[in-house]
């Protein structure tokens, strides 16, 4: 099944430069020239990982940001590529992953009894800037380092790694006299990235005593699908610091991450709608009704801020307060989400006002293209069992004639709550950025998601379209709406499918299974209809 989508993007590297030297916040610094550094590397070593006349130059400087510095000016005098890719770096984006953590990682690791000269190696791509926190933190604890970064290859579950003979060499020098320290988010899945580079280090005559991995979290091997990591991964001492909540502040906060806000909504377990847990961001609620929401550190923050005060002032979405430390502070607003099947007209004249507003203030560049789109769908459908009508290619002219824009991206009914200023929408600032279908995109997605997800009758589908096009002036053709509606429902399968898999066994596992029943049989009717 296919739900993830790439996150890469072409950025000019004098630009993220310029960035990265007008900003006044050493975070952002920090985070945006490990994607600058990340990316320029990636360019530099696309098959295998060595040195170069760039890459040191570069690791100084980074270091030197991690340690507050702003950038060095030689870097002007470096021959860098005009363009590169970079990628989101999701811990920072997604996952509340502070760098902070990484310095008290090595300041476990400093009392540990290592020897003082450390190699430090950075797994790309957030695992550039991290390794740079590291390397940092141990200089300041007086540890002499040296540092690089490597990218591991091949299927994400069965990742390798590849080096020059120049850093084999080096490498095997330091694997007496020196500790090696590993650094990146994770592990995911598989464990397989660390495991990579560790594998190699002992190839290179490194002992496992010498071998220290900084994860963002212990991670549990018996659940990695890599066999290999499932093996080794305990065999490596681990450094890794806890989320403070002190990040957010002073005061009592209940935990509603992960699912629990359902606790606050609804009155039985039965009514819960279906999480994963894992792709949830952190939520936590003070006594004074204030939600703290991880929205991103750095420039993914402040997007979504943009965002969610646009939302607010139009009264689509609840009051905010502010953006500190990557969470966004707004007001939590206490009403019971609605019904499915209660999408009556003022909800749909509402739904269509939103389409149209998103489609207005927030344009953007598409982020999925058609082939993609339409390889989603089959791959989706295929593995689903469900017939791929041959008549979605014709969508290609337009499905490419179309704008793009910051869809919502999650139209489920428990999203939408009525409340005494009329209808609001719970959640709405982040999904269009984030790792899955569709990113930014035609607002048809939301619109036919809105079809799909409150089971609209006939009727019901042509009223929302037609109170649409009336706020928007924007009239979608028929065929284009019906590719929509599949894509929406074969990337929603995906991902029940997905989720029920990765929660087996569980309350919210059996209701992501329930889930893709119902979407499969919602498609069948119309497909039998063309």
């Amino acid at each position: 099944m296919i739900v993830y989508r790439s996150q890469e993007r072409v950025a000019q590297t004098a630009s993220l430069l310029a960035e990265i030297r007008n900003s006044d916040d050493a975070r952002d610094r920090l985070i945006r020239f490990g994607e600058l550094e990340a990316g320029v590397i990636d360019a530099l070593m696309p098959d295998r990982d060595g040195d170069s006349p760039l890459i040191q130059p570069l690791r100084t400087a980074a270091i030197a940001i991690a340690r507050g510095d702003q950038p060095a000016a030689a870097l002007d005098t470096l021959h860098l590529p005009n363009e590169i890719r970079i990628s989101v770096p999701e811990g920072y984006a997604f996952y509340a992953l502070y760098p902070e953590s990484y310095q008290a990682a090595a300041r476990q690791f400093a009392g540990a009894g290592y020897p003082k000269n450390v190699c430090v190696i950075g797994i790309r791509s957030i695992g550039t800037s991290l390794s740079t926190v590291v390397a940092a933190s141990l200089e300041e604890s007086g540890f002499t380092t040296r540092s690089w970064t490597v990218r591991p290859h091949g299927h994400p579950f069965d990742r390798r790694l590849a080096l020059t003979p120049e850093l084999e060499r080096t490498w095997r020098r330091c694997a007496s006299t020196h500790a090696f320290a590993i650094v990146d988010e994770g592990p995911g899945l598989s464990g397989s990235s660390f495991i990579a580079v560790a594998s190699k280090l002992r190839e290179l005559g490194v002992s496992e005593q010498r071998i220290a991995l900084f994860p963002s979290w212990e991670g549990n091997p018996a659940s990695f699908v890599n066999e290999r990591a499932r093996t080794e991964w305990p065999r490596y001492r681990k450094f890794c610091a806890p989320f403070q909540r002190s990040w957010i502040g002073a005061g009592a906060l209940t935990d509603l991450s992960a699912g629990e806000w359902r606790r606050l909504v609804y009155s039985n377990p039965s009514e819960w709608p279906a999480v994963q847990p894992q792709h949830e961001a952190r939520k936590y609620l003070d006594e004074d009704g204030t939600l703290y929401k991880f929205a991103g550190l750095g420039p993914y923050g402040r997007e979504k801020w943009i965002r969610a005060c646009l939302l607010s002032e139009a009264g689509f979405g609840p009051r905010v307060y502010g953006l500190r430390n990557g969470f966004l502070e707004r007001q939590f607003v206490r009403a019971r989400p609605v019904n499915p099947k209660a999408a009556d007209a003022s909800l749909l004249d509402a739904i269509a006002r939103y389409a149209s507003y998103r489609n207005r203030l927030f344009p953007g560049t598409r982020s999925v293209d058609f082939d993609s789109m339409l390889h989603m769908i089959e791959v989706n459908s295929r593995e689903s069992g469900m017939p791929v009508d041959p008549a979605l290619q014709r969508q290609r002219a337009p499905f490419e004639n179309r704008p793009a824009a910051a869809v919502d991206g999650r139209m489920m009914p428990h999203e939408w709550l009525a409340t005494a200023g009329g209808w609001m929408k719970a959640d709405a600032v982040d999904h269009c950025c984030d790792h899955f279908f569709p990113g930014f995109a035609d607002i048809a997605w939301d619109l036919a998601a809105a079809r799909v997800e409150f089971r609209l009758t006939p009727a019901q589908s042509t009223y929302l379209l037609s109170r649409y096009a009336a706020a928007s002036r924007d009239r979608i053709p028929p065929a284009l709406m019906k590719f929509y509606e599949t894509a929406y429902v074969a990337f929603r399968i995906g991902y029940a499918n997905m989720a029920a898999n990765n929660l087996k066994g569980t309350a919210d596992g059996d209701r992501f299974r329930a889930m893709e029943a119902e979407l499969s049989n919602q498609i069948h009717p119309w497909q039998a209809s063309q």
